[in-house]
């Protein structure tokens, strides 16, 4: 997949640039400090996705996302900025936006809405016949939230899905690796996590870690 950076902070560019690139399979990376420099990379090389930034030096990311859909109209975009106005938000999401990022944003958090984006683009490729399963599957409606009447204090159904689908991407987790993975407290992490292991959902093992304290690495089942 080919995908254009059109951020004017050539430090950052570059960050996203490399970790992109390094943390992602099949991937080739351009970037351009300013809109103008976009335009001109999009006539010599035929882009899938394009993480743009709102405050350019000489356009808006609005303007420059109209005035490549007028050229490439099947483009797709990622906003990443600093912006947190709701009509800046709204215009973007009406121009075809598949995700807003507010700045700063972490690069693994980056890593991961450009991954779920190609998963999604791939599922579209690949997909000869739909039915309504597969649609709801493509925009999440299929994942249902548990009953809040039956968790225990202190577990929330939202936050407990989310714990839920880290293990849909990774196997194994700690408390702290997940704590860092979902930017939220070890101790939080753990009254999940235990949660699930209690109604038979994960299982736990020993791992040592490097100071040689023992730590739980649960696992589902």
């Amino acid at each position: 997949m080919k995908i254009l950076i059109v951020e004017d902070d050539f430090r950052i560019a570059d960050l996203y640039k490399e970790y992109l690139q390094q943390h992602l399979k099949s991937v080739e990376v351009h970037k351009a400090n300013n809109a103008s420099e976009s335009l001109k990379i999009l006539e010599e090389v035929e882009m899938e996705l394009m993480l743009v930034d709102i405050y350019l030096p000489d356009m808006l990311g609005d303007e420059l996302m109209e005035a490549v859909i007028r050229k490439h109209p099947y483009m797709d975009f990622i906003v990443i900025t600093a912006a947190q106005e709701g009509e800046v938000f709204k215009k973007m999401m009406q121009l075809g936006a598949k995700y807003y990022l507010v700045k700063p944003v972490k690069l693994q958090r980056l890593a991961e809405t450009v991954k779920n984006y190609m998963e999604k683009r791939k599922f579209i490729q690949g997909t000869h016949e739909i039915d309504q399963d597969k649609i709801d599957e493509y925009f999440g409606q299929n994942k249902k939230i548990p009953n809040e009447e039956f968790l225990p204090k202190g577990v929330d159904p939202v936050t407990l899905r989310v714990v839920e689908e880290a293990f849909e991407k990774e196997k194994e987790w700690t408390s702290s690796t997940l704590g860092e993975y979902l930017g939220t407290s070890r101790t939080t992490v753990r009254r999940y996590l235990e949660y699930l292991k209690s109604a038979g959902k994960l299982e736990v093992s020993q791992e040592y870690g490097d100071k040689g304290r023992p730590e739980k690495k649960y696992k589902k089942k």
